[in-house]
Order: structure tokens, then sequence, then C-alpha cells
């Protein structure tokens, strides 16, 4: 129901300011009633002393229940107008919409979500396209501009006129600027800042709300799943009656506290400020309720242990001498045999902070550790491999470098032994005792101390994860089995989710490489080449090497973050429903991979949909298509009939399945032969 009961409160107040111009009024509102929402909500038209019908059309919709009316004697302007209609909401978000807009059926959902499910986002906006189609708003630049005759800062619209699917202006993003024209934000964060700057006269006053509002700490973003066409520039002229002096008080206001995202040179170079904002958003997917009251620095070491007990113990004893107390230690046992089951127990009754999980079978490298980081309390997770030895520092210097830039999610060390930029040509200890060790690792952390470097990998022997990263990407991908190229897969997972890895040059980690594949008697190389082959296919690339830097990363962002593909639960940890539209968005994301004959993605797209929405129908039917196309029909249309003949027992009438299930049948026996 989308109106809100009158006894109930509603989850957004829609607070729309007018000034004549009923025509445009009515068709906006009746769009709103017309499309509803999942969300509730009511509607608070605040007319500014129009001269025309307004008010006497306002009063008849008012009497019938369809909206509430303010009506000021004189025109306040925006600003003091939207306050005034914040004043009589009731929502727990306010939405404030200008009345040149008609809305779609997607206009108000996807910003309820993001305020739902993420509790450090104070404001949301919208994606508004012309009416030919074109984009009015896909999110604010901050620009700072160097020409003295110029204004220094401004706010720019991204994307301005591009066609309305441009890459640019379809992904989420964090922005320090939305438009005014269609924002919600929190009540009380509205609240706490005092509502709009009555100061502004119809300008800058939606970009000087956004910047107080991450000035505050609070989060700005962008979600393109909500459009709405917007007629921009019907307000008449006294919209336009203060201009400069908008832009004078802004100026006045930011010029020394606001960062740009943006830079204009006096040669009129365009240059990407190093403080910029703008960033991919990934909504929070993890119910992580064990971290509510974890301190923001502490971090639970996930072990996973596999035989080898030799190396177990050398890496126990090393993460107890170098680890602070502070953090907890959780070793998972996959399956070892009795003596390493002893150990980890007696480790357990020897040191609270040690706790002990035991799976009872070899659930590989990414099932394993997933289930540690189900169980972790800690605000971060650092997965570490058994056959390692940690020194001073190593953990706590890691943590430095999440602390000191928001971007990066993922940190590893350095090493002695590993593919790629973390392992050192040469270390001067003894590799095989590690004898001299923590003397070396002290010498070059101390001569390294708070230095970085940006990669692409980092090696999952030894990674730490941020809190925000895992709740948005879950765990590792437990496709890979026993392992190989999960950690890959990840750090290709957040650098599509807008998260960088850092190589952290003042941490040390000496690693002896593959001790549980060498003590299993693991084909190693064999399975390299079998995990390489399952990468390649899941990210649909073509290149020779998953190093390679041939890899079109322009592509995968454009693409984005798929939820349905990039996302992966944690077993035992409670995924965030799913709201309508998201179930919708997601099955076209997998409708698109089928027309474009990408059947692997389309098939995981529509098992990750059924996984969290097991009565989505629609999302089942293509699943049933989909296996109907694949290559190994032996097991995939057996699996597609039963899909199908499931629908039916619980909808009988399902035509699409009828006719899907028609068509597939015969296959059966072809491929089963009596």
């Amino acid at each position: 129901m989308p109106l809100c009961r009158r006894e109930c409160r509603p989850d957004v107040s829609v607070v729309i300011p007018v000034f004549n111009k009923l025509e445009l009024t009515r068709a906006c509102i009746e769009s709103i009633l017309k499309h509803g929402a999942q969300a509730s909500f009511e509607i608070i038209v605040v007319d500014n002393g129009s001269s025309d019908e307004t008010r006497e059309w306002l009063t008849t919709q008012a009497e019938a229940g369809r909206l509430k009316a303010i009506f000021n004697k004189n025109n306040l302007g925006f600003s003091r107008g939207c306050n005034v209609g914040a004043a009589a909401a009731t929502g727990r978000y306010t939405l404030f919409l200008n009345n040149d807009m008609e809305v779609t059926p997607t206009w108000l959902d996807p910003m309820v979500t993001t305020m739902d499910n993420d509790p450090g986002v104070g404001i949301t906006g919208a994606r508004l396209l012309f009416p030919d189609g074109t984009i009015q708003h896909a999110g604010v630049a901050l620009l700072q501009c160097d020409d003295p005759d110029r204004a220094k800062l401004s706010g720019d619209h991204v994307a301005y006129k591009m066609p309305a699917n441009s890459p640019s202006a379809a992904l989420p993003r964090y922005f320090q600027i939305v438009t005014g024209a269609a924002l919600m934000i929190r009540q009380e964060v509205f609240s706490a800042m005092g509502g709009y700057d009555a100061a502004y006269w119809n300008g800058n006053e939606d970009v000087d709300l956004c910047l107080r509002v991450g000035e505050a700490g609070w989060k700005v973003v962008y979600r393109p799943e909500s459009v709405i066409i917007h007629y921009e520039g019907q307000s008449g002229a006294e919209r336009w009656s203060k201009v400069q002096d908008n832009v004078l008080h802004f100026n006045k206001t930011w010029k020394d506290r606001a960062r740009a995202d943006l830079i204009i040179r006096e040669n009129g170079k365009l240059e990407h400020s190093a403080h910029s904002r703008i960033r991919t958003y990934l909504e929070r997917r993890l119910q992580r309720s064990v971290t509510v009251n974890a301190a923001p620095d502490t971090v639970s070491v996930i072990v996973l242990t596999w035989n080898a007990l030799e190396y177990t113990k050398l890496c126990a004893a090393s993460l107890l001498k170098h680890t602070d107390t502070r953090h907890e230690i959780i070793f998972v046992d996959n399956g070892s045999r009795s003596e390493t089951v002893e150990f980890l127990h007696e480790l357990e009754r020897d040191h609270g902070r040690v706790k002990v999980i035991l799976n009872g079978e070899n659930l590989g490298f990414a099932a394993g550790n997933n289930v540690g980081m189900a169980a972790a309390r800690g605000r971060h997770v650092c997965l570490i491999n058994s056959d390692t030895v940690v020194t001073d520092g190593w953990l706590e210097n890691m943590i430095g470098h999440l602390k000191s830039n928001p971007k990066v999610g993922l940190v590893g060390p350095l090493t002695n032994s590993i593919t790629g930029g973390q392992k050192l040509e040469k270390v001067d200890y003894n590799q095989g005792t590690c004898e001299g060790l923590d003397d070396f690792a002290a010498e070059l952390t101390a001569s390294l101390a708070g230095k970085n470097q940006e990669t692409m990998w980092v090696v999952g022997f030894c990674l730490l994860i941020r809190d925000e990263l895992l709740e948005r990407l879950g765990g590792l991908d437990e496709s890979f089995g026993r392992g190989n190229y999960e950690d890959t897969d990840y750090c290709l997972r957040a650098f599509v989710g807008g998260f960088g890895s850092v190589i952290a040059a003042d941490s040390f980690v000496h690693h002896f490489g593959s001790r549980s594949f060498v003590d299993g008697d693991v084909d190693y190389s064999a399975e390299l080449r079998a995990k390489h082959s399952i990468f390649l296919r899941k990210w649909n690339l073509p290149v020779a090497d998953a190093q390679n830097t041939s890899i079109d990363t322009a592509a995968l962002l454009s693409q984005g973050f798929i939820p349905a593909l990039h996302f992966h639960p944690l077993p035992a940890v409670a995924n965030i429903p799913l709201w309508d539209w998201e179930k919708d968005h997601w099955t076209r994301h997998g409708e698109a991979f089928f027309q474009a004959g990408r059947l692997d993605e389309a098939q995981r797209v529509f098992r990750r949909v059924l996984e969290m929405c097991p009565e989505h129908t629609q999302a089942a039917n293509n699943l049933a298509c989909t296996l109907w196309q694949t290559c190994d029909q032996e097991k995939a249309i057996p699996e597609a009939v039963e899909i199908l003949e499931g629908i039916l027992a619980v909808d009988p009438e399902n035509e699409d399945a009828k006719w899907n299930l028609q068509e597939i049948r015969p296959a059966l026996s072809i491929t089963n032969p009596r």
C-alpha cells in the first residue's frame, strides 16, 4: 500500500514546494499516486503563495486524503518552503521533490532501500532524465576553478545531456552532492543540520546541505535505479533572480572548507582532485550484528588448517606472540588428522582469545574460510595461511593502511614466497628455520613505516579485509573448491566495487608455501590450471594469465558491480532481504546475460536470486531456460524439468512454466533414454 494509513508512521514524507504552475504540480502528484511504491509515503505540498488555481486544487486533494497541504501567504523561496514542509513531516525520511517532475515505477524504493540497509548514508539522490531521455542529473561533482575571474567553487552535473543509459550514470556512486530537485534525507539528519540555509534563494542550498551533511560524517549516495522525469527550469523568473548572490554566499561559506572532486586549471584543463569523493557505491548485504559492539580497529584473525601440524604450531606461536590481545584468533580446521585437532583444542583451552571450529571434512579454502568469517566477532577479518610465521607489528601496520584511506578494502604484507608484487627478491634470514626472521622484519618495516603500494591483487595467504567490504562482497566464492584463484577473484570483485588493494610495505609475514597441499599429496599444478579455468570463465576473460595486465578493467568497471554475481553469502549469517525492485533488477541482469549468450553468468544470477528469493517464479523459469541451452544437458535438462514442475505444483496456471515444460520435456527422453 503506497500511501500511509493515518495511524502509521510513513517511511517517507514527500515534500513538494510549489509556486503557481498548477499543471506541473497536478502531473507530478498524479504520477506519484499512479505508480506508488513498496515503501509507504505521505505527500506534503507547500504552496508558496501561488496566484493561480493551485490553492483550490490542493484544498480539494487534501480533503480527499491524497496529500497534506500547507499554504504560505508569500513566496518563501525553495529553502524556507522545504523547511516548512519538513517541519510537518512524520516520515523516517524526507524526500524533497520539485513539482516539475513525473515519477516512474522505480522512483522511490531504491533510495529507501539504501537508507534502510546502510545506516551511514544520510542523503540519497535519483537519476533525473529530461523528457527526451537524456540525463539531467546523475550526481554532482564539486568543481574548483583556478581562474581568478570565476567563482572558485561550483557544482557540475555529471553526464549532463548524455543518453540515459550512459555508463557514467548507470552505476550507484558516492558523491559529495546530489541535486535538491529529488533529495532524500534522514529526518534526524535534516533536523541536526538546521534544515536548508534560508540565506540561499533558489540556488546552491542543496549543494550547501549536502556538504554540511558530509562534513558531519554522513555519506551521500546516488541511486540510478530511482528514475524520475524532470521538466527542468519551469519555475519562472523568480527562480533565477538571485543567482549571483547564491554563488557569493556559497563561496564565502565553503571556499576554505570544501575539497573539490575536479579542478579546472587557468588554461581550461580539467583534472581529477586527489580528494575526490566520487566512487562506486555497494549496498550492504550482510547483517553482521556481531560487530555492533566491536571496536573500530579490532580484527578476527582466521587460520584455516588441514594437517601439516609442524607448520601450524609455528604459525600459532608467532600469532600469539606478535598479535595484540584485543584481536581474536579463530582456527578453522578442514578435517585434519587427530594430532592437529588435539593441538587446536589445547590452544583453545590455554588461550582465551583463541576459538576453534572443526568442519570435520575438507570444505576447501573458500568454504573453510567462509565458516571462519561467519563466526568472526572483530570489526575486520584477516585470513592467514597456517604455513606462515608473523612478525612484530604485522597486523597493526596493516590496520593502519585501512584507517588512513577509506577507499582501501584489502591489505596484504610483504613476504618471501608468493607470486606478484608482495614477494621480496632477497631476504636476509634462513627461510627454512626462520632464524633471523624477527631482526630482518624489524629492520625492514622500520625503514618503510607507513608506506604502501597500490596493487590489483593481494594474495590470500595473508589478507586483511575491511568490514565495509565484507558486508558488501560477502565471502569467498566456493566454486573454486580446494583452493587457488578465490583470492584473485575477491580482489577483482572489490576492484569492480570501487575498493582498492594495497601492499603494506611495513608488514612482513614469512610464508613456507603450500604446506597443506604438500602434506595432502595434492597436485598443485593441476589444481592451479583447473581453478584458472574457472576464474576465466567466471569473468568472461579471454586472457592467458589471470595476473595479466591486458585484462580489460575499463570494460569490467563499465559493467559495474552486479550483486547477483559478485556477492557471496556467508553460512549462518543473515542476508539483508531483497526489495521487490531488487529482485526484478537482478533478474533483468540475468536476462541480459542470457540474450548475450553468456549462459554461465546468467545461470549464476538466477540461482542467486532464487537462493535469496525462492518464490521468484520468473527467475526460476529463466533458470530452467538457461539450463536448457547449456552444453551439459545430461545433468541440466532433468534439473530444468524439475524446476518447472516445482513451479506448476505451486501455481498450476503459470503460463510461462507450462510452455517451457512443453518445450523442454521432449529433450528429457533424449538425455535419459529408458
